[in-house]
């Protein structure tokens, strides 16, 4: 009878344990999806050639340092981006600040970290374009 009452026991514990870690990995991924999402967007538009829309998904801040014609014949004049692979995800926010995410993507055998912040209810690339 003890036996299984400690049978029972560990069960319960195994089921809790697993719940909660269930839990954690979709609070975590939760979280994440939307930037790796917008980073993903993002290097999709701009393997396809569509500068326009790449551009569209910059923060304020680089818009505003950069035209999107700038900015589409600096695309063009980089090698074409073909298959990549979002690697890390890192969100970060503090009381008061913008919300920030490094996105790091191994695209040509070359690690690249994109930044983007959370800005107008979405995401957008700030960084490491």
């Amino acid at each position: 009878m003890i036996i299984v009452a400690a049978v029972v026991a560990l069960l319960c514990c195994a089921g809790a344990f697993t719940a909660s870690g269930v839990w954690f990995f979709r609070t975590v991924q939760g979280a994440t999806a939307p930037a790796r999402d917008a980073a993903t967007a993002y290097l999709d538009d701009v393997r396809a050639g569509d500068h326009p829309a790449a551009y569209a998904r910059l923060c304020d801040e680089l818009r505003s340092q950069v035209t999107e014609e700038e900015f589409a014949r600096a695309r063009a004049a980089e090698p074409a981006l073909g298959n990549y692979r979002v690697t890390a995800t890192e969100v970060s926010s503090s009381t008061g600040s913008q919300s920030r995410a490094e996105v790091t993507v191994t695209a040509a055998g070359r690690e690249q970290v994109l930044i983007l912040v959370e800005e107008g209810g979405g995401w957008r690339v700030c960084g490491g374009i």
